[in-house]
Parts: structure tokens; sequence; C-alpha cells
């Protein structure tokens, strides 16, 4: 009798455990997680924060998919505490968009530098992000609604586009970006811009009051700020 109470007591404790073990986190797979794109299985478009947390890691592959893009277009992203893109190594395109200029965003870092296939950069309503690293190969790039007062675009040998709108920006050189062809930088804190080392700028858009720096045949047009 003993030994037949000690099996059944050994089946109970066992399936309490697995009953335990399958309601946690350990049997979450990056699929429960992570939500790629029906049409575009490479596309990455969402993420179950309470499966994945608040402090997330994109991984390689989704599955046996390869994510290539990241497009995250919703206020409910503002809940991302962090955001490491790091082992996303053929990322192409990174796209995230939050819609609400509540100062709800928590987000405050982006480094994009070891993502060297990374070619296109959107950014906006991200209210508490302050720095942001760039892979060295983009050659687009659009900030809007950040809290970041300081771009370093040196590396950026390719950089074609640069578009920054509604934030502290204060310090912006594009003294090496001979590539560049089209900059908007429109309520910010930009005083002087150079495109002395800018020789196929076509349009350049700057607040009223910028002054612009250096001999140019783009086509400029000054914005008038709004509070």
């Amino acid at each position: 009798m003993r030994k037949v109470s000690f099996r059944v007591i050994c089946v109970t404790v066992s399936c309490l455990i697995i009953t335990l073990l399958c309601g946690c986190n350990l049997f979450v797979t990056d699929k429960d997680k992570f939500y790629l794109n029906k049409n575009l299985d490479y596309d990455l478009t969402w993420i179950n924060l309470e499966k994945a947390g608040t402090d997330i890691i994109i991984p390689i592959k989704v599955g046996d998919k390869e994510i290539r893009e990241i497009y995250l277009a919703d206020p409910y992203f503002t809940w991302i505490d962090s955001l490491d893109v790091s082992r996303v190594k053929e990322l192409r395109s990174f796209h995230l968009e939050l819609f609400t200029d509540e100062k709800k965003s928590k987000l405050r870092k982006l480094d994009f530098s070891k993502n060297k296939e990374l070619r296109d950069i959107f950014i906006s309503k991200t209210n508490a992000l302050k720095e942001v690293s760039f892979s060295n190969n983009c050659k687009s790039i659009h900030l809007s609604g950040t809290s970041v007062k300081k771009v370093n675009l040196r590396s950026l040998k390719r950089l074609k586009y640069f578009t920054f709108y509604d934030g502290p920006l204060e310090e912006l050189d594009i003294s090496k970006n001979p590539h560049l062809k089209e900059i908007s930088v429109k309520n910010a804190n930009i005083k002087v811009l150079d495109v002395s080392k800018n020789p196929k700028l076509e349009n350049i858009t700057v607040d009223e009051g910028t002054q612009i720096i250096g001999p140019t045949n783009a086509r400029i047009e000054y914005n008038k700020r709004t509070e």
C-alpha cells in the first residue's frame, strides 16, 4: 500500500509541476511573441508585450523566417522600455511610429550600429528617445517627435536623405555626407547649417532664422516654426 501511495503522490506532483511549467514563459516561443506579415514573411509587424515583456530583444528569425524588415506602428508600443535589434543581421528597414504626443513612451535609446545591411530608418512620436546610433550604410533617416539633441552622421558616407521634425535638435554636422541629396530640419533648434561639403544637395528645408553656410545650387525653403 505504501508503494502504491508513493506512486500516486509522485504522479500527482509531476502533473502539478507540468501544469505550472505550461503556465509560465518557459514554453513561450518566438512565434508566440513576434508576428510576421502574412504577405511578407520577413517583415516583423507585431510584438506581444504580455509574452515578450517590455525589454525587447528581437531574434534573428521567427521560426524559420529571417527578419529583414521591422514595421511597428501602434500606440501599444509606447510600453516598450528597451528595444535591441543587434541580432537582426539582415535588417534592411526599420519603422517605429507611436501615433501619440502623450508622454507615455519610455524608449530612450536605439542602437543600429551592428545592423550593417540597414538602409532606411523611420522613427516618429517617440518622445522619450534621446540617443540614436546609426548603421554606417544608412541611406535614408527620418526622426520626428523625439527628444534627440545631437545627431552624429559623420560615418554615414552613403546618406542621401535626412529629415528631422519637432524636436530639440541643436547639433548637426553633415560635412562627411557627400552624397546627401535632401535635408529637412523643421521645428528644431539648429542655428547654423554648413552645406559646403554637400555638392549633390538638391533640396534644403530649414526653420526661418537658420543660417545656411556655403555655396549650393539646392532649392532652399524656409519653414515658419510652430509652437
